[in-house]
């Protein structure tokens, strides 16, 4: 699960393969990403133009930099970091 205020479902989970890091998704399109030790270092929800989207299905980390992507039910995506 996801907490933040309240435990959540997750629906994608990522870690990236050479910085202590690790990002998951939930139905409510929030992203948490997270150290290995758990500590929570930013917490992400994506909106598009105000209209609601998708659960975040998917996320990945590129192989060599801190950057996020992710995707989305709906068929949206972004590049979060």
């Amino acid at each position: 699960t996801i907490d933040h205020g309240h435990k959540m479902q997750m629906t994608a989970l990522s870690s990236h393969s050479k910085i202590p890091m690790i990002a998951a998704g939930s139905p409510s399109q929030y992203i948490k990403i997270m150290s290995y030790d758990g500590l929570t270092n930013q917490m992400i929800r994506f909106h598009r133009d105000e209209q609601r989207i998708g659960p975040v299905s998917s996320l990945t980390f590129h192989p060599h930099l801190p950057f996020l992507a992710a995707g989305f039910a709906d068929g949206t995506y972004c590049k979060c970091l």
